[in-house]
């Protein structure tokens, strides 16, 4: 980007605004606690969040700010929420003591939904809720079985939780289920030596599909409502950075923001219109900043989120870096992340709004 001229920097990062965008807002959300870990889940609309601040989990709305819900596993980042915002998953503690996956709705609060028949507890836990399909119908989690092996499953109110399997002397977790139920994605472990690849079950289909390759590393993070554009990411023999997928494109690299394949990057989510959010950088090094990418305007790369906020008139310090995008809306209004003051060494979670 740096060889661009200055009108075409403008049209390339106006590729990944949302089609429609006039401008865009920040804001700092506060902890709702002490300060923490915190990990969030996005409504299809953008205006309903579920979130885990190190363990006690909340759900927030703009009007009415986090409601507490209670607390979670403190040892696991899992929350999920439905499309229309009516029903949160998370890890709970179950009447016999042991975390269980758990729904939350307004009408019923809590819902224990217990283990799969073939469960273990693993260091008091048997497992936890990831997604939720539209209306938190259907669960994907990963569930404990012996000896200590995570597996995949999938819950309905009629058939309970179902195994998913898992490779042989390995573990596999189903991330996240479409909106409309068609399509699960998540990562299904090389057996024995551990390392994750991607993975996608769908409808009708019990057998895992490997689809970025059986010897590719990596893992899928994040799929639209209509379970046919899916993101994550893989490892090549240099780094591991961001991927997009679709059956007719196949696997597309994304990249990193400084075009450095040394650097690492990393796919959170995607919205329907496939505006792909996650980070970028040297997590090790000179740190990671939240990207944006268009899987419609590919060679626009991958950009710095905050410059795409501020050319949009959305008001954020200078001093301020937004180190990760965690989510995006299905409708690609509203991007959730993490940020930290580079003057205060202050840091916090942002939600961001196209309008």
């Amino acid at each position: 980007m740096k060889t661009c001229l200055a009108a075409t920097i403008v049209l390339c990062l106006l590729a990944c605004i949302p089609a429609g965008a006039q401008s865009a807002s920040f804001q700092t959300l506060p902890f709702p606690q002490g300060e923490t870990w915190a990990s969030f889940s996005i409504s299809a609309d953008g205006k309903t969040l579920a979130a885990d601040f190190g363990g006690e989990l909340y759900r927030w709305t703009q009007a009415d700010g986090y409601t507490d819900l209670g607390p979670g596993d403190p040892f696991s980042t899992t929350v999920g929420i439905s499309a229309d915002g009516s029903t949160i998953t998370g890890s709970r503690q179950g009447a016999d003591g042991f975390m269980n996956p758990a729904l939350w709705t307004q009408s019923h609060g809590w819902v224990d939904l217990g283990h799969p028949f073939n469960g273990c507890s693993v260091d008091g836990s048997w497992g936890g809720g990831w997604g939720l399909n539209a209306n938190g119908t259907e669960l994907v989690g990963l569930a404990w079985t012996c000896p200590a092996l995570g597996e995949a499953f999938r819950w309905t109110e009629k058939r309970g939780i179902v195994s998913m399997g898992h490779p042989t002397h390995g573990n596999s977790r189903a991330t996240t289920i479409s909106a409309n139920g068609q399509t699960i994605v998540g990562f299904w472990e090389y057996p024995r030596q551990g390392w994750r690849r991607a993975v996608r079950w769908t409808k009708g289909s019990t057998k895992p599909d490997l689809f970025t390759g059986a010897l590719i590393a990596g893992e899928a993070t994040a799929v639209t409502s209509d379970g046919t554009q899916i993101v994550g990411q893989t490892w090549d023999d240099i780094n591991g950075h961001a991927f997009y997928f679709t059956d007719a494109a196949g696997v597309i690299s994304i990249g990193t923001i400084s075009h450095n394949l040394s650097d690492q990057s990393f796919a959170n989510g995607i919205s329907d219109t496939g505006v792909v959010v996650g980070w970028s950088g040297d997590p090790f090094g000179a740190g990671a900043k939240a990207f944006i990418w268009d899987a419609h305007h590919p060679r626009s790369h991958m950009q710095y989120l905050k410059e795409k906020l501020k050319l949009a008139s959305a008001v954020i310090p200078n001093t301020v870096v937004l180190s990760t995008a965690l989510t995006i809306s299905a409708d690609g209004s509203t991007i959730v992340g993490s940020w930290y003051d580079t003057k205060s060494f202050d840091q916090g979670s942002f939600i961001a709004r196209f309008q």
